[in-house]
């Protein structure tokens, strides 16, 4: 079903999506998408402009999960808080798990990677987005998001595809995103 809607695309947006395209070039009319942080659906409407159709929003702040329900944006919505612990999702459902700064403005922890990989399916993408001072303004991410998402690699249930530095990537400000692809894990993920 095609979706419209009025929100402004920014650059972080397009750069994180963009990310997405480079590592699944296939048809994305099927690929089951998780926008983690979704906030009120700026990258949903970058991947539906790039022919994605099954998005579904996990977001925290019920206001901002209201605004992107009035734009028919998403399948599903998922209104929870991810710092909370284990998600409402069953193992490996997304083929795309996106988060365009959940990690940073919207303060989801380290500790939260771990969902995003047990969700996304073997085979599947993960793409994170943020602007690079968040590594050093911010506490939870000081010394801890980098090694957090390689311990996952070390541990099997990722593998680093790429580290872009993004000159103007929001604000005039250097982003980074991070691409991942989840790892086929014998026994529980």
């Amino acid at each position: 079903m095609f979706k419209i809607s009025d929100i402004s695309i920014q650059r972080s947006h397009e750069v994180t999506v963009d990310v997405v395209c480079e590592f699944l070039p296939e048809s994305k009319k099927k690929l089951v998408v998780l926008d983690v942080g979704a906030g009120t659906g700026r990258v949903a409407e970058e991947m539906l402009n790039r022919g994605f159709q099954l998005i579904d929003a996990l977001e925290s702040s019920e206001q901002r999960l209201s605004v992107a329900k009035k734009r028919s944006l998403y399948d599903n919505y998922y209104n929870c808080n991810i710092a909370a612990g284990r998600l409402p999702i069953d193992d490996g459902v997304y083929d795309v798990v996106v988060s365009a700064e959940g990690i940073g403005e919207r303060r989801i922890p380290c500790a939260a990677l771990r969902e995003l990989a047990r969700v996304t399916k073997p085979g599947g993408v993960v793409v994170i987005s943020l602007k690079e001072e968040h590594l050093h303004t911010i506490s939870e991410y000081m010394d801890r998001l980098e090694p957090a998402m390689m311990s996952l690699q070390t541990d099997g249930h990722w593998e680093l595809l790429t580290r872009e530095v993004v000159p103007y990537y929001s604000d005039g400000k250097t982003g980074l995103v991070f691409a991942f692809k989840r790892c086929h894990l014998h026994g529980a993920g």
